[in-house]
C-alpha cells in the first residue's frame, strides 16, 4: 500500500475552493424525465458537454464516473479518464453494484458487489482510477435502522475501503443516512453519530489507512416528510457538531452529497457548514454533488440539444456558486429559486 499516494490524492480531492462532480449514475431516469433520447451516444455527448466547460478545471478536483462513462471517449478519441487527468482532475469510479434487501429486515438495504470487488478494483486502477465510491443507505423509520443493518453496511464499507487502498485507490465510503422519512433533525444527528462511530471502529479493525480515505455523507437534516422545516443554521450546527465529535481527526476528508435537497438548499447549507467548519474541523470538507450540479444543465441541454456553449454557461454559474459555498463566501441572495416538475421522477429546473 502506497500510503503517501493515497494521502496526496485524498488531500487533492478536498482542497479549498474545489470539489467533486458525481456523474456516476447511468442517467437513464434523468434522460427519460426530460424527454431526451436515451442512448449511450446521447449520454456521452451530454457528459462531454459538461466536462469541457471552462470552469471545470478550476472548480472540480475529481469526477466520479459510471462504468459506462469510464470507458467512453471524447470526440478526439481520448478516453474520458485521460481527458480529466490532463486537466488535473482526478478520475473516480463507482464500484458498488447497487442495493439489495437485507433478508429478515423489512425496509433495510445492504450493498451488493463485495465478492467481485478485488477484480474490479484492480481493473479500474489499471485504467487510471484514482479514487472510488461505494454507497450504502441507512433509513430512519419505525424501528429502523437496526444494529444489524448498520453493522452489515459498515463491515462491507470497511472491507471495500481496504481492498481499494491495496489497489492504490482512495476509497470514498458513503453510509448515506436517507433524507426520506418523518424524523427530526435531532434523530438524524443521533443516527449519524452512531453510524460514524461504528464505521470508523470497523475501518480501523480492517486496517484501513484513514488519512488515505474520504467520507461521503449526507448533511444532518430533518426527514423530508416530517413537520420540521429545514433551517440552514440548524443543519450547519448539527452537521459540524457530529463531524467534530465522531469523525477521526486523521481522516483524509469529507464530501457531502446533495441527494434529496434542492440546488438552493444544497448550496446554502454547504455555505453555512463551511463558515462553521473552517475553525473547528481538522480535515477538508467539500461537495460531491450530482443533482445540484447536473439537473439544470441537463434541463437546458434537453431544451437546446447540441448547444454546448449555452450548457457551459449554466454549468459555469453552478460551479462558481459551488466553489464559493465550499469557501463559505457564497452570496446566498444570488441563488434563484427553482420550479419543480414531477414527470417520471423528481427533476429540478433552475430558471435563469
Amino acid at each position: 500500500m502506497d500510503t503517501q499516494l493515497l494521502e496526496t490524492t485524498a488531500r487533492q480531492m478536498v482542497q479549498p475552493g474545489r470539489g467533486l462532480l458525481a456523474s456516476d449514475d447511468s442517467s437513464t431516469k434523468r434522460f427519460d424525465a426530460v424527454g431526451l433520447e436515451n442512448s449511450e451516444e446521447a449520454r456521452r455527448l451530454f457528459r462531454q458537454a459538461l466536462l469541457t466547460s471552462s470552469k471545470v478545471p478550476d472548480v472540480l478536483s475529481g469526477v466520479i464516473l459510471f462504468e459506462e462513462t469510464f470507458k467512453e471517449k471524447m470526440d478526439n478519441g481520448q478516453l474520458i479518464p485521460e481527458f480529466l487527468a490532463s486537466k488535473n482532475i482526478l478520475p473516480g469510479i463507482k464500484l458498488d453494484q447497487g442495493l439489495v434487501d437485507l433478508p429478515g429486515f423489512p425496509g433495510e438495504k445492504v450493498v451488493a458487489g463485495l465478492d467481485a470487488l478485488p477484480k474490479r478494483a484492480a481493473e479500474f486502477s489499471a485504467l487510471g482510477a484514482r479514487f472510488a465510491k461505494w454507497r450504502a443507505v441507512i433509513s430512519i423509520g419505525d424501528g429502523i435502522p437496526t444494529e444489524e443493518c448498520i453493522g452489515s453496511n459498515t463491515y462491507i464499507l470497511a472491507r471495500y475501503a481496504r481492498i481499494c487502498q491495496d489497489n492504490g485507490i482512495v476509497p470514498i465510503v458513503e453510509p448515506e443516512v436517507n433524507l426520506e422519512g418523518t424524523h427530526s433533525s435531532e434523530r438524524c444527528e443521533e443516527v449519524t453519530a452512531h453510524v460514524y462511530d461504528l464505521l470508523f471502529q470497523t475501518m480501523r479493525a480492517f486496517r484501513v489507512h484513514l488519512p488515505g480515505a474520504v467520507l461521503k455523507t449526507a448533511m444532518v437534516v430533518p426527514g423530508k416528510s416530517g413537520e420540521e422545516k429545514m433551517n440552514p443554521d440548524v443543519v450547519a450546527e448539527r452537521t459540524v457538531r457530529v463531524m467534530a465529535e465522531h469523525i477521526p481527526a486523521e481522516l483524509g476528508g469529507v464530501v457531502f452529497l446533495s441527494g434529496g435537497q434542492t440546488t438552493r438548499q444544497a448550496f446554502i447549507n454547504l455555505n453555512r457548514i463551511e463558515q462553521r467548519a473552517i475553525n473547528s474541523l481538522p480535515f477538508g470538507v467539500t461537495f460531491s454533488y450530482l443533482r445540484a450540479l447536473q439537473d439544470s444543465s441537463l434541463t437546458y441541454w434537453a431544451q437546446h440539444v447540441g448547444d454546448v456553449e449555452g450548457t457551459h454557461a449554466v454549468l459555469n454559474d453552478l460551479l462558481a456558486k459551488a466553489s464559493a459555498a465550499r469557501q463559505g463566501t457564497l452570496d446566498e441572495e444570488s441563488i434563484p429559486h427553482m420550479e419543480e416538475t414531477h414527470q417520471s421522477g423528481h427533476h429540478e429546473v433552475w430558471e435563469y
